[in-house]
């Protein structure tokens, strides 16, 4: 996920001359990275993927390994069947030689607090044979990853900020932790709680603090974010990060006259 700048550089002909508009190639470019379709973080695995579906209906997974964070496979389907039953809706990803994907996504109406979708409730995927449970957390702001850890920015139901950490370190020994409201998660690395959201004309931010250690999520309007990590001021650590999605309240359902 990088971002290019060019610049050209405006020279005075003589003294007090009023340097020229800039012309189109002199105006800065930046290519923004978009959003995925959704991110599962594998619960019951050592990968975590980013789905991405385009317009014509292409779908484009990329598995990252949680030893390294590193790129493991790239895949392309495009959009088969999709089929809505028992308040959930499966959809095929499907191949020229056939099915070779599902995808399971839950009814946000289904779920004991409908309202708690900030992020589409997509719980598993079924690729090339293997069975992937996804996490997925109600309110979720953000969730992403890292190259050393995956994460999940959510609020409570009072609206309170948290930061859940699930370091790759601590893959083999992660258990399913019972969630309220649907959650489908493990056993957190890292809790941060009253986080603060603030807005700046860069990137959104998500701050939290605990004894002098301060961590900073950055999501920048190019669609790149970073996690900073310091320590009475001090920096510890800056982490690039690989893919993350956002999520949003749901719109108010109508009230039926």
């Amino acid at each position: 996920m990088r971002f290019a700048v060019a610049l050209l550089a405006l020279t005075l002909a003589a003294c007090n001359q009023q340097p020229a508009p800039p012309t189109a190639e002199e105006e800065q470019i930046s290519m923004r990275v978009p959003a995925p379709w959704f991110i599962c973080d594998s619960i019951n695995g050592a990968s975590v993927f980013v789905f991405e579906r385009t317009a014509n209906n292409d779908v484009h997974v990329a598995e990252y390994g949680k030893s390294d964070g590193g790129l493991l496979a790239r895949n392309g389907y495009f959009v088969g069947d999709e089929e809505g039953a028992a308040g959930s809706i499966n959809t095929e990803l499907v191949r020229d030689n056939g099915s070779d994907a599902w995808v399971h996504q839950t009814n946000p109406g289904m779920l004991e607090t409908p309202a708690s979708a900030y992020t589409r409730p997509f719980g598993s995927a079924q690729i090339e044979g293997r069975d992937i449970q996804c996490r997925w957390m109600p309110r979720t702001r953000v969730a992403g990853f890292t190259s050393r850890r995956s994460f999940v920015v959510h609020e409570d139901a009072a609206g309170a900020i948290t930061y859940s950490a699930y370091n790759f370190a601590d893959n083999a020994s992660a258990r399913a932790a019972s969630g309220a409201e649907n959650a489908r998660t493990t056993n957190a690395s890292l809790e941060l709680r009253n986080g603060v959201a603030g807005q700046t004309p860069e990137a959104t931010t998500y701050t939290f603090e605990t004894q002098g250690f301060r961590y900073v999520l950055s999501l920048n309007r190019d669609g790149t974010g970073v996690l900073d990590v310091t320590r009475d001021g001090a920096p510890l650590t800056s982490e690039p990060l690989i893919g993350y999605q956002q999520g949003s309240p749901p719109a108010p359902t109508a009230a039926t006259p």
